[in-house]
């Protein structure tokens, strides 16, 4: 293998801009490098109380400012601060691990701070060879998977490079890998994952085909609420309104590629690790009487019932298909993302994960009967002012399953991503920003404390202040959590809902 392979001009600016930004992100401007601001709950304070003589304002007006600067004091603490020599980065070695250590030694991240993996004997050895074994200038290269060490080890990271050098469902597990970042925890928060895929395989038009199918389903399914599963003569198949949803992504495969490539990453750090998470913990217990059913799918017309769950559906609406040997084309790549979405093999699977949450958030019958008294504070809603959206039950079991289950959350806003081709190759690039948001969830007391705490209006509004933020994160991409939280509309000026940058292509 050429010592050059990776050394390509548009590599090495890629490579240099997404680490330079990464580390810049969790130092000089780590104030920044959260899902919500600072000063987020104040301004919307401020923001109400300056309206005209409204409810808003007289609502606002309950709230006590110690109660906001305990918010803040505590939001500074979890972002806390951090020099780059403070800094703990790995990434995937391959022969050349100089690279990227290079780069991040020049950023200021130490010597030992810097982690290289790689489980290949060849490319290990040749690593080995391509670094001064004199020097403390070197990165400690291990012999062994990046996603073994994160199963094995409780060492955690603040950056994590995954340059993949495969498409994003494959035999090369990439995107399990990412998910198993997030299953062990081994991301700092605010931290920073880089994740680098290559395109599809041009001369394979059924790959193609497949990413094709999915990616339109994906798509459909997160715009159109009446896109379902019909029976017709007997042959159930997914219809939906949007005819040609198909085409369009076809016709630009590398941009919907792209935009896949994020949604997927994301919803594996703030979606489906933290609900297997859930459910294969006792927390369930605290919740619900009954466990999740592992090898139980749903049929067409209960897939059809599931409302304000993009993904649930989309993966329950694959299984179901592909249990019933249905022929679509992107059945094989379905069960493939399905596997690696779920991470390292767990007691109950992803699907039955988020069949129970969903369960949990719309029924009633497989509720602990202690939480009824909370549950109709909330059904009551007499303490709940509206605001944008009525705070509801969905609310109530959304913010304990977060608070337990620990999600990453993405800041849209912050993320950088890029594509340019190496070797004939497409390579897509994601830098990702993520944030575990204690600072809304450790506002809130335990489970059977909650209504309580909701009862002291400074105590509820600086909580649900503070959530709008995250809620402006999300909205546009996401609707599994907090679809209806709201308290401020997302086109109001200075909290406004935020956005993916587009993906820029370097030449």
């Amino acid at each position: 293998m050429s010592f050059h392979t990776y050394k390509q001009d548009t590599k090495n600016r890629v490579r240099h801009t997404v680490i330079r930004k990464a580390v810049e992100l969790l130092t000089s401007y780590r104030s920044e490098a959260c899902c919500v601001r600072n000063s987020y709950v104040r301004d919307l304070h401020d923001y109400f109380v300056s309206l005209p003589e409204t409810h808003e304002k007289y609502e606002a007006e309950k709230i006590d400012h110690s109660y906001i600067r305990e918010w803040e004091q505590m939001h500074s603490s979890l972002i806390g601060t951090k020099r780059p020599s403070e800094l703990s980065v790995c990434y995937l070695s391959g022969p050349e691990p100089e690279n990227d250590f290079n780069e991040f030694v020049d950023m200021g991240v130490l010597p030992q701070n810097i982690w290289a993996f790689e489980s290949e004997k060849n490319s290990y050895l040749q690593a080995l060879n391509a670094v001064d074994g004199s020097s403390f200038m070197q990165p400690k290269i291990v012999k062994m998977s990046i996603e073994r060490f994160f199963e094995n080890s409780p060492k955690k990271f603040d950056i994590v490079y995954i340059d993949a050098c495969a498409s994003l469902i494959s035999d090369q597990h990439a995107l399990r890998c990412v998910a198993s970042l997030f299953q062990y925890h081994r991301l700092n928060s605010p931290g920073v994952l880089i994740t680098n895929f290559t395109y599809l395989d041009n001369s394979n038009p059924n790959e193609a085909a497949q990413y094709t199918d999915l990616i339109s389903r994906y798509n459909i399914l997160r715009h159109n609420r009446t896109a379902n599963l019909i029976n017709e003569s007997g042959r159930i198949h997914f219809k939906h309104d949007s005819a040609n949803t198909n085409v369009e992504v076809s016709q630009n495969l590398e941009g919907a590629y792209g935009e896949f490539i994020t949604a997927m990453v994301c919803n594996a750090a703030s979606i489906t690790i933290p609900s297997m998470r859930f459910c294969n913990s006792t927390y369930l217990q605290t919740l619900s009487t009954t466990n999740p059913q592992s090898n139980v799918r749903l049929g067409y017309s209960d897939v059809n019932t599931i409302k304000d769950n993009t993904l649930f559906k989309f993966l329950s609406m694959n299984a179901f298909l592909n249990q019933e040997n249905a022929c679509f084309s992107g059945i094989e790549r379905a069960n493939k993302l399905f596997i690696e979405l779920s991470g390292r093999s767990q007691h109950y699977d992803l699907l039955a994960s988020l069949r129970k949450i969903h369960d949990i958030r719309t029924k009633s019958d497989c509720l602990c009967t202690e939480l009824q008294s909370v549950i109709d504070f909330f059904d009551n809603g007499a303490q709940l002012y509206q605001f944008l959206d009525k705070p509801n039950r969905i609310l109530f079991f959304d913010s304990v399953i977060n608070q337990l289950s620990y999600p990453m959350h993405y800041v849209s806003d912050k993320a950088e991503r890029l594509t340019y081709v190496a070797k004939e190759k497409r390579m897509f690039t994601d830098l990702l920003l993520f944030d575990e948001c204690r600072y809304i969830y450790d506002w809130l007391p335990a489970i059977h404390q909650i209504s309580k705490a909701f009862s002291n209006p400074s105590w509820q509004y600086t909580f649900r202040f503070g959530l709008d933020g995250l809620i402006k994160q999300r909205i546009n991409y996401n609707n599994e959590f907090f679809f209806q939280g709201s308290v401020i509309s997302k086109s109001t000026q200075g909290f406004e809902a935020k956005c993916f940058p587009d993906r820029i292509k370097i030449n």
